[in-house]
């Protein structure tokens, strides 16, 4: 198996679809101005102080640029859609950055001078363009970056962490890299990028780890009963046991699926139920997607339990 090789065979992976979904999203479109009510962020710039807007020949140049995925032949080919970007010069890069935070910028100003409860439809509709452009200059400039993130992330694969979830992080923690980054400290971005997502990998694989060191604690004191027990002890015993088990075949779950089903059932670590939407919000996905995943963890389970014979659950007792 390679460095690239995935949990599914069929080349449909769920988590490389989510983050390729996420880039593909964010135009604000539609008849609403929901897009509207919360301020709009930038990293602001001395430089943008020009009231009009005017797109840079290089920005231009830059985003009309797409490398063919044919050419990618070190990557499978799921992957080659990914990174059909070539890498930027450090001009491209801070022109694009200047260009993507300045439309933000003037989409802003326009924002503040809106009545809300009784919006300009001309200015709302500039204020949606703007933004769409925007959001095209960043869905570019994490193409571009898309190969650094799995030089980095597949550092960090583990059996139990695959390569596909830690890459669907790696882009989320790119995405958000993106928005943060400061074109106008002379610095590369990859050099920023590379340490947000080299530490946010890194403490997921500590978060696994401790995780686990835990699990096995508590299965290992759930499990030790002394041997002249009377009958409620020897209850406590056999459900102590059956806890033990249940924590062997969570383990073999994924990481996500572990994740989800400790905190929507309160076992191991995991003191409080939680709702689906406090897993979407900590895995960064959707709602939706946090509920596939309990569905699919519990899937596991029940197949791991009718593989059980009778002597293994009545050995317990």
């Amino acid at each position: 198996m390679n460095e690239f090789s995935t949990t599914a065979s069929s080349g449909y992976h769920p988590e490389l679809s989510q983050s390729h979904a996420i880039l593909q999203s964010g135009d604000g479109s539609g008849g609403d101005i929901d897009f509207l009510q919360d301020a709009i962020d930038f990293i602001p710039n001395a430089s943008f102080g020009d009231e009009t807007v005017e797109q840079d020949e290089l920005v231009a140049a830059t985003l009309a640029e797409r490398n063919s995925a044919a050419k990618q032949k070190d990557l499978p080919a799921h992957l080659r859609t990914l990174c059909a970007v070539g890498l930027l010069t450090h001009a491209q890069e801070s022109a694009l950055f200047r260009q993507m935070n300045f439309l933000k910028f003037r989409a802003s100003q326009l924002r503040d001078k809106l009545d809300l409860s009784d919006p300009d439809p001309e200015t709302v509709e500039k204020i949606r363009s703007l933004l769409n452009d925007a959001t095209e200059i960043r869905d570019h400039l994490i193409r571009a970056n898309t190969r650094l993130v799995i030089s980095v992330v597949k550092q960090f694969v583990t059996p139990q962490q695959s390569f596909d979830d830690m890459l669907s992080d790696g882009i989320f923690t790119l995405m958000q890299a993106v928005e943060k980054f400061d074109f106008d400290r002379g610095f590369r971005f990859s050099t920023y990028a590379y340490r947000s997502i080299a530490r946010n990998a890194c403490r997921q694989v500590k978060t696994f780890s401790r995780d686990e060191s835990r699990v096995t604690r508590d299965a290992d004191e759930w499990a030790f009963v002394g041997k002249d027990l009377s009958l409620a002890a020897r209850q406590d015993k056999e459900y102590s046991e059956l806890g033990e088990l249940m924590s062997s075949m969570v383990r073999q779950l994924d990481r996500r699926e572990r994740f989800v089903i400790r905190s929507r059932y309160a076992l191991g670590a995991h003191r409080k139920k939680r709702t689906f939407q406090y897993l979407a919000d900590k895995l960064g996905v959707s709602k939706e997607r946090a509920r596939q995943l309990e569905k699919r963890a519990l899937e596991k389970l029940q197949n791991m339990a009718a593989e059980l014979t009778i002597d293994e659950v009545s050995g317990m007792a």
